[in-house]
């Protein structure tokens, strides 16, 4: 589910880049969430419980609508018209580093370890590598949207795990979708965008028809999954692994082939992943030293906790 995550997000950049060639930015994802939302509302309706029944599932669906839907994606696809779909997934992967902050301030329990700080701080290198600031000027102001619209979804993610909603995954996405696209709407009417009538023809079809469908539907499904599963520190862990299947997608349909200092920030990519998310790596490298078992305890959901001295 991770690594279909990432592929789906990942190319969702590609799409972005070349359906804003012809339809612009704030219409480009209030239309896509409003189709995406209507499709999985139909989804939820049809398969379990859809409407909020108290006032924190209300705010559950504010918070992602507002947030993560609305916030996140308005400021990615304009920051996007100025610079490129792989240098914005660049940026987005800082959302884990966010995602921590945020988190450590509000949830206990995702305070992170030593070894997931060393984890982000190679991811932080490899972004730092894969953006190469000293090789070619990036628009700063594109940079600042799509970095401010990383620090919402951020924060989204971590408000709705504070929450600890109980709405069905699939309701919370349609409801979300649906306020969200109402949102970047309003703003594509506030800011004068002329609307797009021939969105799903022409050049812009195929990307338009992906993002409602691919990323959208599909993907969001797969988020919210995980982020019940594993929490919002690790699953926003996905946006270190969205530039390299954004370059491979930008590589495959666009002909831009990636740099070897891409490549080598990829490697650091991945060594931060690696770290901060597999239990334990150094001890299963045979880093750690000897270990001696001194108590086990019998957690509340019935794994066992091995506690160690050195």
């Amino acid at each position: 589910m991770f690594v279909s995550l990432a592929w789906l997000w990942g190319g969702a950049f590609v799409a972005i880049e070349m359906g804003l060639g012809s339809v612009p930015p704030l219409w480009f994802a209030g239309l896509r969430y409003l189709l995406a939302g209507a499709v999985i509302s139909g989804v939820a309706a049809a398969t379990g419980r859809f409407k909020p029944k108290d006032r924190n599932e209300w705010l559950s669906v504010g918070v992602v609508g507002i947030l993560v839907v609305a916030g996140y994606h308005g400021l990615l696809y304009l920051g996007t018209t100025v610079i490129s779909g792989s240098v914005s997934s660049v940026i987005v992967s800082l959302s884990p580093v966010l995602t921590t902050v945020a988190a450590g301030l509000l949830l206990a329990d995702e305070s992170p370890g030593i070894v997931d700080g060393l984890g982000l701080l190679f991811g932080l290198a490899g972004v730092v590598v894969i953006a190469d600031p000293g090789g070619s000027s990036v628009p700063l102001s594109g940079v600042a949207l799509v970095f401010v619209g990383v620090a919402l979804f951020a924060s989204g993610s971590v408000g709705l795990r504070a929450l600890e909603s109980e709405l069905p995954a699939a309701a919370l996405q349609g409801w979300a979708m649906l306020l969200g696209s109402l949102v970047l709407v309003g703003g594509a009417v506030l800011r004068r965008e002329s609307f797009p009538v021939h969105v799903a023809r022409g050049e812009s079809a195929l990307p338009f028809v992906y993002l409602v469908l691919g990323a959208g539907v599909l993907g969001y499904l797969t988020y919210f999954e995980l982020l019940s599963r594993v929490g919002p520190v690790r699953v926003n862990l996905v946006a270190y692994l969205e530039p390299v299947t954004a370059a491979m997608g930008a590589w495959a349909v666009l002909g831009r082939a990636p740099t070897t200092t891409t490549a080598a920030g990829f490697l650091l990519v991945a060594c931060g992943f690696v770290l901060a998310t597999v239990e334990n790596p150094l001890e299963k490298l045979g880093i750690g030293g000897s270990e001696e078992v001194v108590r086990s305890d019998l957690s509340e959901n019935g794994s066992v906790e091995i506690h160690y001295a050195d």
